[in-house]
């Protein structure tokens, strides 16, 4: 028989690796008591494919669906009641996939990303730029474009669900879906109007799960690990990448680049425990964050914004 030594021993390397692998799994799922769930009582948004946080209205949010639909957005409050349908006049809706809100001294916008392009043929991409209208009461109200961004990749065509803005640097980023590595771009929301813009490519995140773990996809298809949103925190300096299995967040240190920052292995995770997460924003003070899901009714849920871990511990 084993000496009550060996046994002592045996069971303190037994607790010691379940109290590691508690560890770990907190660090990688840090939010998980932490949750609110809610539907969006609207029977028009059915495949919510975009989301992004009022800079106006505490605790309220626009949505847009997938392709399909014309050119509209919709707005809910925090627990799904529906406010207003947002139509904006004069665009198209080829395949809306993502969008942004920020706010600078001349207001309050709200970003539409057209982007879509699941054959990668379309040789232009779009992106609306409207202001957010500070008038909810009507249940449906219209916006003009106050600027239409159109866009080329001059290696050709992608597909991309992911965008999100930086309103200091005021540089738009966009991340496709079905390169063997996610490709990031950029373009100013100040580029001259009236021509198309050259999106400028920046180079691949390769990050996703992890350094270690990243691997190539199938070039031209899709994996669990697929960008289906992205954003930019409030103050600048935490980005999520919202996945169909995970969202995953990046700590910017300061004068670091977003494609540096995107390409260090994530500081948390998020499971989504949603049947197509497509969607994905911070609310307005950036101490959550909003994922959705496709489907009839559209479904959300709240997280805490992961806090990121003092290096000095």
């Amino acid at each position: 028989m084993p000496h009550h030594g060996q046994i002592l021993r045996s069971l303190l390397i037994a607790a010691v690796t379940v109290l590691h692998f508690i560890q770990a799994a907190h660090a990688a799922e840090p939010d998980t008591l932490n949750r609110q769930r809610f539907a969006v009582h609207n029977k028009w948004l059915t495949e919510m494919s975009g989301v992004a946080a009022s800079n106006i209205y505490k605790n309220h949010f626009w949505a847009h669906n997938d392709s399909g639909d014309r050119g509209r957005l919709f707005s809910f409050d925090s627990t799904g009641k529906a406010q207003t349908e947002l139509r904006i006049n004069g665009s198209s809706a080829f395949d809306w996939e993502d969008m942004s809100s920020f706010k600078d001294s001349s207001g309050s916008y709200l970003l539409i990303g057209d982007i879509g392009d699941n054959m990668m043929l379309r040789p232009f991409a779009d992106v609306y730029l409207v202001s957010e209208p500070k008038d909810l009461r009507k249940p449906i109200i219209h916006a003009n474009i106050k600027r239409r961004y159109s866009l080329i990749y001059e290696d050709g065509p992608h597909d991309a669900e992911a965008m999100a803005v930086d309103a200091t640097e005021r540089f738009v980023y966009i991340l496709t879906k079905r390169d063997a590595h996610p490709r990031l771009y950029r373009f100013s929301l100040d580029a001259i109007s009236g021509k198309p813009i050259p999106l400028n490519y920046l180079g691949e995140i390769r990050s996703i799960p992890s350094i270690e773990k990243h691997k190539a996809q199938r070039q031209g298809g899709i994996s669990g690990g697929s960008p289906t949103a992205m954003e930019i925190n409030p103050s600048g300096d935490i980005a999520m990448i919202v996945t169909l299995r995970n969202t995953y967040f990046f700590k910017r240190e300061r004068n670091q680049s977003w494609l540096d920052a995107l390409n260090k292995s994530p500081y948390a995770r998020i499971n989504n425990r949603l049947r197509q997460a497509e969607s994905g924003t911070f609310t307005q003070d950036g101490k959550k964050v909003l994922i959705g899901s496709e489907g009839q009714p559209a479904i959300l849920e709240f997280s805490d914004t992961p806090l990121y871990p003092n290096r000095k511990n």
